[in-house]
């Protein structure tokens, strides 16, 4: 079969056009002709050896990276989701099959816009995920998007006028991308491109209704400055505030005062909890749920698995609110 490989952790994804079919056992137990699979900093980590799961995803070499993507079952010929977790290591979704451990596999109608679907499905998660299931967001709170210019932050502006956030704030630098999240759902913009001390006044003037929840893409200086602006000037507690840490494109490291812990009623939590993995095939559920109204709205630019090993820069961050998917198979309906 024809699939992208890797070697080792520092050359580049390469075509190879015979690749050996995968070969399904007890855990992963499932065959799948591919369609379409998404490029993500998550992939492009892992195929390079910079994210921690790499190991695991690529024991051993030759390897076909990709985490997740949308095929069909060879046994039935249903069309199915395969979210990230999903896939048997060394054996990802930029290939003309995988194999999947059928358990986490998400059945979905025939009439799904495939590439959207699949650009998308992977990335509200992010949103939905820390939203709907660890913190159990009510509707008339605010969602606070920092990266909200990036797809997935687009797309998290989006979840939260879904589940019904009465103000959704959005960052980013992007003057464009940041005038267009009005369209998307955005009751405020902030931009990160100005100094310091414009950001934080623009900070401090936010309107906030409810308790404030942050979906932080960024991590870095973006964050301390948000961080420094919720830090009160009396005792009085306002409101209970969530920091959900999913990205970190600004930096890996930040400077936390503690008094934005201790008068704030601010709690960290990662993207990944408890509740979110005992509760996996319900977010996939909300996620498609969400995707089925057809109301999401994606930029998507398609490839093939040749473009995938030529054009791309393995080495760098995926661009900015746009995803590329690439298209594995012929899709047939």
């Amino acid at each position: 079969m024809k699939a992208l490989i890797i070697k080792d952790f520092k050359t580049a994804p390469m075509i190879d056009l015979n690749v050996p079919t995968p070969v399904a056992d007890t855990k992963f137990d499932t065959l799948i002709d591919v369609l379409a699979a998404p490029i993500e900093n998550f992939d492009k980590a892992n195929a390079t050896g910079r994210h921690y799961s790499s190991t695991y995803w690529h024991p051993a070499f030759p390897s076909i990276p990709g985490a997740s993507g949308i095929g069909r079952r060879v046994d039935n010929g249903k069309l199915v989701a395969f979210p990230a977790r999903t896939l048997k290591p060394r054996f990802g979704s930029f290939a003309e099959q995988t194999v999947a451990n059928s358990k986490l596999l998400f059945e979905i109608p025939e009439d799904t816009d495939i590439y959207s679907s699949t650009a998308a499905a992977s990335s509200l998660t992010t949103s939905i995920a820390p939203l709907q299931f660890s913190l159990e967001m009510k509707p008339g709170n605010t969602v606070l998007i920092n990266g909200a210019t990036g797809f997935a932050g687009q797309l998290a502006i989006q979840a939260a006028k879904a589940l019904g956030a009465a103000e959704i704030i959005g960052t980013g630098r992007n003057p464009e991308r940041l005038a267009a999240l009005k369209d998307l759902g955005a009751t405020q913009t902030i931009s990160l491109a100005d100094d310091d001390e414009t950001i934080l006044n623009n900070l401090s003037n936010m309107k906030i209704k409810g308790d404030l929840i942050i979906l932080d893409y960024l991590w870095g200086h973006p964050i301390e400055l948000i961080l420094k602006s919720i830090v009160p000037t009396s005792l009085e507690m306002k409101r209970a505030t969530s920091l959900v840490s999913i990205g970190a494109v600004a930096g890996q490291n930040i400077t936390l005062p503690s008094t934005a812990l201790r008068t704030s009623g601010l709690q960290i939590i990662g993207m990944q909890t408890p509740k979110v993995m005992q509760n996996q095939q319900a977010v996939y559920q909300a996620v498609w749920k969400l995707l089925g109204t057809g109301k999401i709205k994606t930029t998507v630019k398609t490839i093939s698995l040749e473009d995938a090993a030529k054009n791309i820069d393995w080495q760098k961050p995926v661009p900015s609110g746009v995803r590329t998917v690439i298209k594995v198979s012929e899709i047939k309906r």
